[in-house]
């Protein structure tokens, strides 16, 4: 952490820096910090620091625990908390720093594997107004889920909403056509 924060600064003075920064965080959480009483939202032990996961927690990790809740038991309240939950990729921030993208990525491909299985399950089930809101809402997160695209647009189709399918087919066709190079089957046939 250290040779990663202060590259340039001799181990001394980047661990007095560590220090500070430490001294400084513990005030964002807690204003009125005071070492003996007030709650320890961080821990620094050496060269770790740490936050205490029952004092603080994040939208990736309620994110992590919906997709594992989902994995288990893909009933519409899981996959309905899931979608709610997730709003996209997580640390884009770190867009280009490896530790970050398989945690990035496999959070992404669990949340619309979880979200194609619950739209189809819908489908089939004929509870179309959830499928529809499950499939827009993946959409929304990720314009490019092409089977989740296709899947929206063929219930768009079912339902009745000829506009609605129309509309969203345009974007289909052209990222099949401008991403893919594949021509895109008429809007009839889906």
């Amino acid at each position: 952490m250290l040779d990663a924060l202060w590259p340039d600064l001799e181990p001394d003075l980047a661990a007095n820096s560590l220090n500070q920064t430490i001294y400084f965080l513990r005030r964002v959480f807690e204003p009125s910090f005071s070492e003996d009483i007030s709650p320890a939202y961080v821990h620094h032990n050496s060269d770790l620091v740490w936050l205490d996961p029952e004092l603080v927690t994040s939208r990736s990790i309620k994110s992590r625990a919906a997709i594992r809740a989902a994995e288990v038991d893909p009933s519409p309240d899981n996959v309905g908390a899931l979608s709610d939950l997730y709003r996209g990729r997580f640390a884009l921030d770190f867009a280009y720093e490896e530790w970050a993208v398989p945690y990035r990525d496999s959070m992404h491909s669990a949340y619309l594997e979880i979200v194609e299985k619950a739209v189809i399950a819908d489908t089939n089930g004929g509870d179309f107004d959830r499928a529809i809101g499950l499939a827009r809402r993946a959409i929304e997160i990720d314009p490019d889920a092409e089977q989740v695209e296709l899947s929206l647009l063929k219930l768009y189709r079912r339902t009745g909403a000829h506009a609605a399918a129309a509309e969203q087919y345009v974007h289909y066709a052209a990222v099949l056509k401008n991403d893919l190079g594949i021509d895109p089957p008429p809007l009839e046939s889906l």
